[in-house]
């Protein structure tokens, strides 16, 4: 059998783009940040980083492949760059990591929080992705806050999007359209032999891998340690009685098997939404540098674990 060499000394004399190239394949998936608005009253609040926070308010170092060795540090923390809100630090590739607003928050609250992020020069010098979350029912249907008719749609478009051009890179708007939460818990006995467990069909909108730790030494949930977007290509599957009646209220059983929102209405949701771009797009009054970003639709899985003496497992 030929010798197989334990270092790879030239490594270091590659050029720094390739060293780059190669540090980027243990990097993590893209993730995604949940950023709301501040309630508390701070000193620090007279900044925009100051009056916003991090939905997790755990603070997190860059990627653990940047403990490898010096080379690989100096690759990470060249696409990490730490973002501090309201005092919780955390290390974003803003160039692959996603900035989620979520459904909770209402039209005033959004678009105070886009005007914010706007002001913050790294975020607005390197962001590329800005998700949106929606809301959804069984009965109520798809919606978001801007589009409901009880608001003003048209001067709340035109404010989200004079504050969103101001993101020099921004590429793409996400539709989140869909949530659900994934439990990895683990089965514990006392010789700390672990016993796993896998449930799937509690609930089709929850998936669990239960872990529970017979020691009881902290097995509590903590914010999610990691997060799945997928995109979400809509398709219009109404049948045609479905379409004669999309004007009126819908109650249909079907939605009671049905989880998730149907592509139809996902499909309708991001038609009203790319309506709305294009208008924008096309209206000279908003000046010339209005640049309109692309839309993609998509289904976010949280996934939770237990913690033990403040590490995951």
């Amino acid at each position: 059998m030929a010798f197989q060499p334990q270092t790879f000394p030239q490594f270091s004399k590659l050029p720094l783009e390739l060293r780059d190239l190669i540090w980027g394949y243990a990097l993590p998936e893209p993730r995604v940040f949940e950023v709301l608005d501040s309630p508390s009253s701070t000193q620090c609040q007279n900044t925009p980083s100051g009056r916003l926070m991090f939905a997790d308010v755990r603070n997190e170092p860059p990627p653990s492949i940047a403990r490898v060795c010096h080379d690989a540090r100096q690759a990470v923390l060249r696409r990490y760059k730490p973002v501090a809100f309201s005092g919780t630090v955390k290390h974003l590739d803003l160039q692959r990591d996603i900035i989620l607003l979520d459904s909770y928050l209402q039209v005033k609250r959004l678009l105070k929080v886009i005007r914010l992020l706007s002001q913050i020069e790294p975020i607005r010098r390197s962001a590329t992705r800005l998700a949106l979350g929606t809301s959804w029912g069984l009965h109520t249907g798809l919606h978001l806050r801007m589009f409901h008719r009880t608001v003003q749609t048209k001067r709340n478009m035109a404010r989200f999007l004079q504050y969103v051009s101001k993101f020099r890179q921004l590429e793409t708007i996400i539709l989140v359209v869909y949530q659900r939460s994934a439990f990895n818990i683990r089965l514990r006995c006392p010789e700390h032999q672990r016993l796993p467990w896998r449930h799937y069909d509690l609930y089709e909108s929850y998936h669990y891998n239960f872990n529970v730790n017979f020691n009881f030494d902290n097995y509590w949930l903590r914010r999610p340690y990691q997060s799945k977007l997928v995109k979400f290509e809509p398709e219009d599957d109404r049948t045609d009685m479905e379409k004669m009646q999309s004007s009126l209220p819908r109650h249909s059983k079907q939605c009671v098997h049905d989880p998730q929102p149907r592509g139809y209405q996902v499909h309708d949701l991001k038609g009203t939404f790319e309506g709305w771009l294009q208008k924008f797009a096309e209206d000279e009054t908003l000046g010339p540098s209005l640049k309109v970003p692309g839309l993609e639709t998509a289904t976010l899985t949280w996934i939770y674990t237990g913690v033990r003496n403040g590490t995951f497992y």
